[in-house]
């Protein structure tokens, strides 16, 4: 284990997603994520401050509305005339993600339940999600059902490691996120949560190789919070000072990597500036992932075929109703 992980872990009092790469260890935010989709993370942070409809009273001028927001209003509809079509409550559920409501989304995939609770394409769509909202036991009894051995989704893979590393039981998330990093062709976000269970299990160095792998093949403000972490975890403090400059500001950094130092302990190891010279100045500029434009409601990325229907005990007893 690491020098005093004990210590890093209760010494950290940060929120999920506190800006520094400190607290995204502590707080097991294992990176990208992967559970949801590419560019996805698994511990998102939970919704706030939605905007809420205006009354119909209104007299302000209505925008016109977006192709997400139809498709949202089609599915929408469908999904309150006929709640028991597979079709009507994943794509409505899947757009609501889509527009930032992922709680309401996850109340139509709750409610779903009933009719499709022996359906892997749904519970891997509702374990995913309960994921992303934190709510962990009942993605992991989902989730476990999602995954068929008969074919493999790197997703529901890499969630179920999140599941995992969440509870402390890191040996097996590793065993997750390597196998999801095969079946994915090696996911920037698989990678970044594999380097950061690796981190988690005494292992920066190996969580190094990784995550820079993933900073020069699709540099993100996570990768590179994460690699000053796992820097300082080494007594790299001045490398993780270099690479944390770059999407912290100097007081973060600092703050970060002698609170860092406090509590691992180890002496500082010599840094080379221009060992990764590369990396750190004539490397790749950061991509950010596009986001992908909603369609129109028959649009294939919005309406997905329903896959059969799958045995399996996880779920509440299923309806018969039709209606």
């Amino acid at each position: 284990m690491l020098p005093n992980a004990a210590a890093l872990s209760t010494n950290i009092k940060y929120p999920l997603f506190r800006r520094s790469a400190l607290g995204a260890l502590s707080a097991l935010a294992l990176g990208l994520g992967g559970c949801a989709g590419p560019g996805s993370d698994f511990t998102a942070e939970l919704l706030g401050n939605e905007q809420q409809p205006k009354p119909a009273s209104a007299q302000v001028a209505q925008a016109p509305q977006t192709e997400l927001e139809k498709a949202t209003g089609y599915w929408g509809e469908k999904f309150s005339k006929s709640p028991s079509t597979l079709e009507n409550a994943l794509n409505y559920a899947r757009n609501l993600k889509a527009a930032g409501r992922k709680r309401e989304a996850l109340a139509v995939l709750q409610h779903a339940s009933t009719y499709h609770a022996q359906n892997r394409e749904f519970a891997s769509e509702y374990g995913r999600l309960a994921l992303e909202l934190d709510q962990v036991q009942t993605a992991k009894s989902v989730l476990a059902f999602a995954d068929d051995p008969a074919k493999p989704d790197w997703r529901v893979i890499s969630a179920r490691g999140a599941v995992m590393a969440k509870e402390g039981n890191n040996k097996d998330a590793i065993g997750m996120f390597e196998r999801a990093l095969v079946l994915s062709n090696r996911s920037p976000s698989v990678v970044n949560n594999l380097a950061m269970a690796y981190a988690l299990d005494g292992r920066p160095a190996d969580g190094e190789r990784l995550l820079r792998e993933a900073a020069v093949k699709g540099n993100s403000d996570k990768v590179q919070k994460n690699l000053a972490l796992v820097l300082g975890l080494q007594g790299k403090y001045d490398e993780a000072k270099v690479v944390g400059a770059q999407v912290l500001d100097h007081d973060t950094v600092v703050e970060d990597t002698n609170l860092v130092r406090k509590v691992v302990g180890l002496d500082p190891k010599p840094y080379n500036p221009t060992a990764n010279a590369t990396y750190l100045a004539g490397g790749p500029a950061p991509v950010r992932p596009a986001v992908q434009q909603a369609a129109a409601p028959s649009s294939p990325a919005l309406r997905e075929t329903a896959q059969p229907a799958a045995a399996g005990p996880w779920a509440p007893k299923v309806a018969t109703s039709s209606n």
